[in-house]
């Protein structure tokens, strides 16, 4: 068997030992280090400083770093350093209550022309008015109720056991979830509302303006009327309103979808012990702070970063 020994990369020459961790070339005596070491002193403990001026504070990257007479560049690679650091660590979860409401939403994105998905999730104790801030999980593709169920089915199992109830927005699919676990759903009120505001028309010529505006309005009483007997009525009014030809067609199958869920719309008084939010515009508040932050992302994997980093820093918002 030929033995091929490697050569230098200066002469192609023969390599000889040079003490314990060098070797020399037997040609121009040039010397190298098998294992380089990284060059400069070691770095200092890891500081969330700058972290914090930017994500509490305000501070552009730019200012986070004072006076320290740095580069743009440099001030960014100092920051992204300290981004990776604080994302790449385990997150312990600890919310306090035997009862735990969860919360969902989601904010999507395009990036190079293909549409990214932010899933969110809030955890929040009955009788609290605050919630806390799970990290987000990123997903590639439109919002649907398959990832929730995978974004779901990855909550940490000591806040899963002691979930009772989700609230969440119109997405299809919701109601499924929430039966597999035994949980109560709450659909939002907002969401609900401001679809029908923008088909009550602004103008006294729009086409069919009385029943749009009566059907906004007894929605509206409906959603938190606690007598049986005016429920039905209004229910029985915003049935047949909803087959008048004057009613647009879009308005006419919220008004039958709303009637078809209408319990989910009122767990908020079938469960009162519960004090159930009755909208999910906490996870909007959540939702607009990270996309002021991330404003001038251009990357996917970036635009979690600094989601993550938001909820990390701020990982608390009032919830009435």
């Amino acid at each position: 068997m030929i033995i091929l020994q490697e050569k230098s990369e200066c002469c192609a020459a023969k390599i000889v030992r040079f003490g314990g961790k060098r070797r020399q070339c037997a040609a121009c005596k040039k010397t190298w280090r098998v294992h380089p070491a990284k060059r400069g002193r070691k770095a200092l403990r890891k500081s969330c400083v700058q972290l914090k001026k930017i994500f509490i504070h305000g501070f552009t990257v730019k200012q986070s770093v004072g006076r320290a007479k740095l580069s743009t560049s440099a001030a960014y690679k100092r920051f992204g350093k300290a981004l990776s650091l604080i994302t790449g660590k385990k997150r312990v979860i600890r919310v306090n209550g035997q009862k735990l409401i969860l919360l969902i939403d989601a904010q999507w994105q395009y990036f190079n022309d293909e549409l990214w998905t932010l899933y969110f999730l809030s955890v929040k104790a009955v009788g609290m008015q605050s919630v806390v801030v799970l990290d987000p999980v990123l997903r590639v593709g439109k919002e649907n109720i398959a990832t929730w169920n995978q974004v779901i089915d990855g909550l940490p199992k000591n806040v899963r056991k002691r979930v009772v109830a989700m609230v969440s927005d119109g997405i299809r699919g919701v109601e499924t979830t929430a039966a597999d676990n035994a949980w109560i759903i709450q659909r939002c009120h907002f969401h609900l509302l401001s679809l029908l505001q923008k088909m009550r028309g602004k103008r006294a010529s729009t086409q069919g303006r009385l029943v749009r505006e009566e059907i906004y309005n007894s929605v509206k009483l409906a959603l938190s009327e606690k007598s049986n007997r005016r429920l039905n009525v209004l229910c029985k009014r915003l049935s047949a309103l909803a087959k008048d030809p004057l009613c647009p067609k879009r308005m006419r199958m919220i008004t039958r979808d709303f009637l078809r869920r209408l319990y989910e719309f009122r767990s908020y008084l079938d469960y009162p012990d519960l004090k159930l939010p009755t909208t999910v515009n906490v996870m909007e508040s959540i939702n607009s702070y990270t996309r002021r932050k991330s404003k001038s992302i251009n990357n996917p994997y970036s635009w979690r970063k600094w989601a993550v980093a938001c909820v990390r820093f701020k990982s608390k918002f009032t919830c009435k």
